[in-house]
């Protein structure tokens, strides 16, 4: 949502949610292919670290927002767009590493999270766009404001649960 709200078309939208599901679907593939070994190490960073990109994106671009002129940083185009579903798709590194430990049918489930993610991206970027044409100036604000308060809520859900 926090990537329409600064105003996406139907084609682009479809290629960030591309772009997100193919972050979610790699992620967990990694994850598996690392093994059960490394999961109870590394598992329980990898979201915190992702819930911090994701904060940090979002004060970027509050920041760049404030800041008079254009910045040309983007989160739904190029290095913006890769900061963007890496950081909020890092969690699904653990996510991989836990399927291996579990023995979920890894084709089965990667398959499934990629569906999901396109699906649910493409809604939120879509929803995003119908409040940021209600918002107009305030919403590279918005989507920055949306963004870190994601990182933050999922980071505090995850260090409190």
């Amino acid at each position: 949502m926090g990537i329409g709200v600064q105003g996406v078309s139907h084609r682009r939208a479809l290629f960030i949610a591309l772009t997100f599901a193919l972050f979610q679907t790699a992620l967990p593939a990694a994850g598996i292919w690392a093994g059960s070994a490394l999961g109870p190490q590394l598992g329980d960073y990898a979201g915190y670290v992702g819930f911090a990109a994701l904060f940090a994106l979002g004060v970027l671009t509050v920041a760049l927002a404030l800041r008079e002129g254009k910045s040309g940083f983007e989160l739904g185009r190029g290095p913006g767009l890769v900061l963007a579903a890496a950081g909020v798709s890092l969690d699904s590194l653990a996510v991989g590493f836990s399927l291996a430990l579990v023995g979920f049918p890894p084709v089965t489930t990667i398959a499934a999270l990629g569906i999901s993610a396109l699906v649910m991206t493409w809604a939120g970027l879509l929803f995003g766009r119908q409040i940021g044409s209600r918002l107009e100036a305030w919403a590279e604000l918005a989507a920055g404001g949306v963004l870190a308060l994601t990182g933050l809520v999922l980071f505090l859900h995850k260090l409190l649960g």
